[in-house]
């Protein structure tokens, strides 16, 4: 046990000018409690207790990290957290000060007497989902450069869409109206499995697929069954946000394994954790990085599922956009023991707000995954419309069509940033996708520039954002998908203005 006894137990009035030197923290190192969720609630309770008085300055998260011996991250989780549940204020440029009116104060009505209602204290869950860092900042309004995630919106054959749409609607069917099959539309089911047979390698039947309404939910329906609370299971360090969201929500305890050049490091991960329940990881293309999980590393990670009995679940989110060449076979088509979920979506292929996804189960949890299902995942009229979009091969052109649109978007971004930003960025070329990262080379923080951009209406992400604990890398998302080559050559220019400044 790590026991860390700073400072005095002094309680300070909040008028005086005063910044606290040291918090009096006690860390447990072998607790299953996170470090941050350890700070969190440390500080929480000095400040209900009065230990720590309304108003007075705490000290800075990077003095409190070196203190505690831990990453200025891990304090940056706790003071995020706390200032989400109203305990603490944030200023820039100003200290992190205790809230001068604490979300557990009952509320005074009108003659002065205490509201009937008590405030509610959120679980360990909610507050560790809550501490995720956001990503990307969201700026509303149009498609904006640099937004990762966002197909090519002013691509999309809209008028085809629609008019698949009102056919559909106009010969609905009463299954149709009534809800459709909680398995999802059985002619969609068919369309999706023929599909990713020809195009991913994935070897499946209709019965085999269940329509979600996104990843997300295909995450969490998985994770329900196969794993139990305080179950292990490995995510990518640095890797998808949604993933680590997943695990936390299904009760499960995220272990972070390294991402390299080659993928998920799958040794590393035997070594840290060999009995995991589960893997969450994207092998066809990585995000951030862009990376993809080597053929080597495949097959070591198949072998130690069926030694451990554990499920993968493969998120293939974009891989079907790869710019030269033939996408590559999903790890699903590689896996003879039936260890693998496919997760797919349409958000990033079509348009985000279709809000419909799948995942091909292994034959062992298809009885399971119906017997639990509740209701159609997604409305049925949109999931007949996908059907026929992709029968009548509408979907194939598509995609088609956005391959070459993207390989020419993520040329134009990378030229621009090499042009402009040249010394500052290095840019690391993706082969795959709607997004490319680059690695910040000046010494300032990657959520400092990101933030700066903000400010300037440019969207991007900051690497470390992507990582568990201490950041190994210092660099920025950029999304090239959903802006036109003009749009994201001017987006450089007044990032390279922000970067000089």
């Amino acid at each position: 046990m790590r026991v860390l006894w700073y400072g005095h137990n002094v309680q300070l009035r909040a008028e005086r000018p005063y910044q606290l030197a040291s918090l009096l923290i006690r860390l447990d190192g072998r607790a299953s409690t996170p470090l941050h969720e350890q700070i969190f609630d440390a500080i929480r309770s000095r400040i209900l207790a009065g230990v720590l008085a309304r108003g007075v300055a705490l000290p800075s998260s990077r003095q409190l990290a070196a203190e505690l011996g831990v990453a200025r991250s891990t304090v940056l989780q706790a003071f995020d957290a706390l200032a989400a549940e109203g305990y603490i204020v944030t200023q820039a440029a100003s200290a992190t000060r205790v809230a001068p009116a604490l979300p557990d104060d009952l509320e005074v009505g009108a003659r002065g007497s205490p509201a009937a209602t008590s405030p509610i204290r959120l679980s360990k869950i909610a507050r560790s989902l809550r501490a995720i860092p956001a990503g990307t900042p969201r700026l509303g309004g149009a498609p904006r450069a640099f937004r990762p995630g966002l197909p090519a919106l002013d691509l999309f054959p809209a008028t085809a869409w629609a008019r698949i749409s009102a056919r559909c609607h106009a010969r609905a069917s009463t299954s149709l109206l009534d809800g459709g099959d909680p398995a999802g539309d059985l002619a969609l089911r068919k369309a999706i499995a023929a599909h990713v047979s020809a195009a991913r390698g994935v070897r499946c039947e209709p019965a085999q697929v269940f329509v979600t309404s996104g990843t997300q939910h295909a995450f969490d329906e998985i994770l329900r069954l196969v794993i139990d609370p305080g179950d292990a299971v490995w995510i990518e360090n640095p890797g998808y946000l949604g993933a680590r969201r997943a695990v936390l929500a299904a009760g499960g305890r995220p272990v972070p394994i390294p991402v390299d050049d080659a993928g998920l490091d799958v040794d590393t991960g035997i070594a840290r954790c060999p009995r995991a329940r589960a893997v969450l990881l994207s092998p066809s293309h990585h995000y951030p990085l862009g990376v993809t999980l080597s053929l080597p590393r495949r097959m070591a990670l198949l072998r130690w599922a069926r030694r451990a009995n554990a499920i993968v679940i493969e998120d293939d989110y974009d891989s079907e956009f790869r710019h030269h060449g033939r996408p590559l076979t999903a790890l699903q088509g590689l896996d003879d023991a039936g260890r693998t979920v496919y997760v797919g979506t349409f958000s990033k292929t079509l348009f985000p707000g279709l809000r419909i996804g799948f995942l091909i189960a292994p034959l062992a949890l298809v009885d399971a995954i119906a017997a639990t299902r509740t209701g159609p995942p997604a409305p049925a009229l949109e999931q007949a419309t996908l059907a026929a979009f992709i029968e009548n091969g509408d979907f194939a052109r598509h995609v088609r069509r956005m391959r070459v649109a993207y390989r020419e978007r993520g040329e134009a971004l990378l030229d621009a940033l090499t042009a402009e930003c040249s010394g500052v960025l290095d840019p690391r070329p993706s082969a795959t996708g709607m997004q490319l990262w680059a690695a910040l080379s000046s010494p300032s923080s990657d959520r400092a520039v990101r933030d700066a951009a903000a400010q300037h209406g440019i969207e991007l992400a900051a690497v470390s954002d992507y990582y568990v604990g201490r950041a190994r890398g210092n660099g920025l998302v950029f999304g090239f998908g959903g802006v036109r080559p003009a749009a994201l050559r001017a987006g450089v220019k007044q990032l390279a203005a922000v970067l000089d400044r």
